[in-house]
């Protein structure tokens, strides 16, 4: 018995999804025949392929390996079948990334991608850096785009753009322009949640003069944060690229502080595991095409 396409289907669908109901559904197979497959493609290579988690399947380190050239054959299959130029690529492209990153720089990225090969299929999963950071050692998403830090022993990075924070307040607040160490240690704060790359930049810089923030409001969704501050529940700090339309609409106001808030945005890929050429022809368009500039 050989390896399958199937089963190599089946594979990558539940790695994406965590389970082999979503898997079945995903390549429109029941759920016995799609374990089935499972099973069979684990006795071929002879290990397991995932170990359960609660009510969801998760990778081993093992199948990890398989995932990208997985990927590589049924993307080049799909290729074949939609009798593209050499040049044309199809199949899916998993991407996940971080907050700011996700909701304000990638659409356009991906959307000028997709207009160069309208065959790919883009599954972008958005969440802080943490969780970006997990997606990528699960084998969930090929590439990563987080703000900060990754200094994880699997995980490699190239440093993409670079990205300011600013500090913020509702408009309706008086305040005076320039905050001094002691009016930023006095202020409420509005912030994202612990594990969000904006936080760490924040509080790292904000460590040495002030060892607790008085943090009113921590809050998951970037939108929220921003509504928050609107309403005068405390100072804000998040990507200048985030509040663009806030601060145009005359909402909030910036601050000057005595703060360093400029920090890297990192593209991370699993190490020691070949990209796909979806992938890797993704990376190139994005560190090819300057964006921030035209925010």
């Amino acid at each position: 018995m050989r390896i399958t396409l199937r089963q190599l289907q089946i594979f990558e669908a539940v790695v994406h999804t965590g389970s082999v109901t979503a898997a079945a559904e995903m390549v429109s197979i029941s759920q016995p025949a799609a374990s089935q497959a499972l099973r069979e493609l684990e006795a071929l290579l002879g290990r397991p392929l995932f170990r359960r988690h609660g009510k969801r399947l998760q990778i081993t380190p093992q199948a990890r390996h398989l995932l990208p050239q997985a990927r590589a054959v049924l993307s080049q299959i799909e290729q074949i079948e939609s009798m593209g130029s050499e040049d044309e690529l199809s199949g899916s492209l998993h991407l996940a990334a971080s907050v700011s990153v996700g909701n304000y720089l990638l659409p356009k990225q991906m959307s000028s991608f997709k207009r160069q090969h309208p065959n790919i299929r883009f599954n972008l999963d958005i969440g802080n850096t943490q969780s970006v950071i997990q997606q990528l050692l699960t084998g969930k998403a090929e590439v990563g785009f987080i703000e900060g830090y990754c200094q994880h022993a699997e995980l490699m990075t190239q440093v993409w753009l670079k990205d300011e924070l600013v500090v913020f307040g509702s408009i309706e607040e008086e305040r005076p322009e320039n905050l001094s160490w002691e009016d930023l240690k006095e202020a409420n704060w509005v912030m994202r949640e612990s594990g969000s790359g904006t936080r760490n930049i924040l509080e790292q810089a904000t460590a040495a003069q002030i060892p607790q923030l008085n943090v009113a409001l921590s809050l998951a969704h970037m939108e929220a944060v921003k509504q928050a501050v609107i309403h005068q529940m405390g100072l804000g700090c998040l990507s200048r690229m985030a509040i663009s339309q806030e601060l145009n609409s005359g909402l909030i106001r910036l601050y000057q502080t005595p703060l360093e808030l400029n920090r890297n945005l990192l593209i991370v890929t699993p190490k020691n595991t070949a990209l796909t050429q979806n992938a890797q022809r993704f990376i190139d368009l994005c560190c090819a095409v300057p964006i921030l500039s035209n925010l």
